[in-house]
C-alpha cells in the first residue's frame, strides 16, 4: 500500500471527525446546559435536607462560571479525544458517567452534613484521563512551566492525583473540590479494568505492562519486527508504522519506532 493509497490521505476523508463525535456531544449538551442555565437542584448538595440522588449526575453537568467550563471543556476533548478512538460510544458515555459519580460520591462521603455544593464534570475528565493513560501511557504532552516536559501521559496521571491528594490533606479548604477529582480517577480506572482486565497497556498498581487492545474487544496486532544496527526498513515495517501514526497520532510513536520512521526518510531520501 503506498502513501496515498491511504484513507486518510484521500479527499473527504472524515473518520477523525466520526470517532470523536461522542466527546462533541457531551461538550455541546455542557454548553447548552450552561446557556440555558441548570435549575439549581441539579448541583450537588451536601446538606441532608436538599439532597436527592439524582444530584450525583446532574451535577456532571453544571458549571460555576465561563472559566470553570472551559477549563472542563477543554481537559474533555484533550483526553477524550484519545479515549473516543478505541472505545464504543455507549462505553465513552458511560465512563463519563463514571467518572462523574465516583467523583460525586467520594466527595459526598466525606463532606455530608456540611455546608456545600458540588458542580462540575471534573470528576469525568479525571476519569477520562486515567482511561487516556491507561490506554496509551506512552503518549507526551508538552507541559507549560513543567520541568519534566515533554511528559508521558502516565507520568502526568501520576503526578496529577499526587498533587490532588497533596491540597486535599494539606490546603485550606477552598472552592476546588480535589475529592472528586481523586473519585474521578477511581471511577476511570475501576470501569476500564472492569470493561478490559488485565488486557491494558498500563495500570499504575501493576508492575506488568499488560497487552494493548483496541476497546472494541479485539488485541491489537503484534508491532512490527525491528532489525538491528544498519537493518534497512522495509515496505511493511514503514506500512505498519504510518499505519499507526494514522490511527493513534505521531506521539503514539515509541523512540526506537520513532528512530526507524527517521531512518526510512533518510533512505529514501537517499542519504543512507
Amino acid at each position: 500500500m503506498g502513501l496515498f493509497d491511504r484513507d486518510y490521505m484521500r479527499p473527504g476523508y472524515r473518520n477523525e471527525i466520526f470517532s470523536t463525535r461522542p466527546v462533541w456531544v457531551l461538550i455541546f449538551i455542557n454548553v447548552i446546559i450552561e446557556i440555558m442555565g441548570a435549575p439549581v437542584n441539579w448541583g450537588l448538595f451536601s446538606i441532608p435536607q436538599y439532597f436527592r440522588p439524582y444530584q450525583l449526575l446532574t451535577a456532571g453537568f453544571v458549571h460555576a462560571d465561563f472559566g470553570h467550563i472551559f477549563f472542563n471543556m477543554y481537559g474533555l476533548y484533550l483526553f477524550g479525544s484519545i479515549v473516543a478512538r478505541r472505545m464504543p460510544e455507549v462505553r465513552f458515555y458511560l465512563l463519563y458517567f463514571a467518572g462523574v459519580l465516583a467523583g460525586n460520591v467520594l466527595y459526598l462521603a466525606v463532606n455530608f452534613g456540611r455546608m456545600g455544593c458540588l458542580v462540575g464534570a471534573s470528576g469525568a475528565v479525571c476519569a477520562m484521563m486515567m482511561a487516556a493513560a491507561m490506554l496509551e501511557p506512552e503518549r507526551r504532552f508538552v507541559m507549560i512551566f513543567a520541568p519534566m516536559s515533554p511528559m508521558k501521559m502516565s507520568t502526568l496521571v501520576i503526578c496529577y492525583a499526587a498533587l490532588e491528594m497533596f491540597l486535599e490533606i494539606f490546603s485550606a479548604r477552598g472552592s476546588i473540590a480535589h475529592l472528586a477529582h481523586l473519585g474521578g480517577f477511581l471511577g476511570g480506572y475501576l470501569y476500564l479494568k472492569i470493561l478490559f482486565g488485565g488486557a491494558l497497556a498500563w495500570d499504575p498498581f501493576r508492575r506488568d505492562p499488560g497487552k494493548t487492545v483496541n476497546f472494541s474487544g479485539f488485541k491489537e496486532p503484534p508491532p512490527p519486527p525491528r532489525g538491528g544496527g544498519n537493518t534497512r526498513v522495509s515496505p511493511a515495517e514503514l506500512d505498519a508504522l504510518l499505519d499507526k501514526i494514522s490511527r493513534d497520532g505521531i506521539n503514539s510513536l515509541t523512540p526506537e519506532e520513532y528512530n526507524r520512521l527517521r531512518q526510512a526518510r533518510e533512505e529514501m531520501r537517499g542519504e543512507k
